[in-house]
């Protein structure tokens, strides 16, 4: 299903009345119908509505700050029932999103980190992500490790901080990790 969010393209998988999971991939804008097709897989096996915004690198910050208005207002269940997984620089805005979620005024269930790495920052401040504070709110987060060292390392100290911090943080091995648009990634 296709809809309209504010100027913002988005596709939506699953059944309407699933809990909603929103889907952050840069590769959206190369590879649309192989993100489509990890959506629907996504809300295949994991009895989620997964809602997929088609966003751009230059209007990354407004498109996704969209996607997060578009996935709560469409929603059935309560609006801050929500996660949100990201790729890459996505990944971090993820995180950056549940670090500031409560000054945005929205509330996360999940926020997942996928392919993060050192040196990525956040599309949506423009900014490297910062240490997390004290985690006000409950929500899970998850990093998935890195599949070379650097990325591997990264991974486990950005999880540490979390932990450190009092958020329920969590490293998913990279082997674990099936939510990737070809099986080779």
């Amino acid at each position: 299903m296709q809809a309209q969010a504010s100027g913002l393209q988005v596709s939506v998988h699953g059944h309407p009345n699933a809990d909603t999971l929103l889907l952050w991939h840069p590769a959206i804008q190369t590879d649309p119908d192989g993100v489509a097709a990890l959506a629907s897989r996504i809300a295949g096996r994991s009895n989620v509505r997964v809602v997929l915004p088609v966003w751009a690198a230059a209007t990354a910050a407004q498109d996704l700050l969209r996607s997060v208005r578009y996935a709560r207002e469409s929603s059935v269940h309560r609006p801050d029932g929500l996660s949100v997984v990201g790729y890459a620089d996505a990944g971090i805005a993820a995180l950056s999103l549940a670090q500031n979620q409560r000054r945005l005024g929205i509330g996360l269930v999940r926020a997942t980190c996928v392919d993060g790495r050192p040196g990525l920052g956040d599309p949506i401040s423009g900014q490297l992500l910062g240490d997390p504070a004290s985690a006000p709110v409950e929500t899970a987060i998850d990093v998935i490790e890195g599949s070379d060292e650097a990325a591997a390392s990264w991974a486990r100290a950005t999880v540490e901080a979390w932990r450190g911090a009092g958020w329920d943080a969590n490293l998913v091995p990279n082997d674990q990790f099936t939510w990737r648009v070809s099986p080779s990634q």
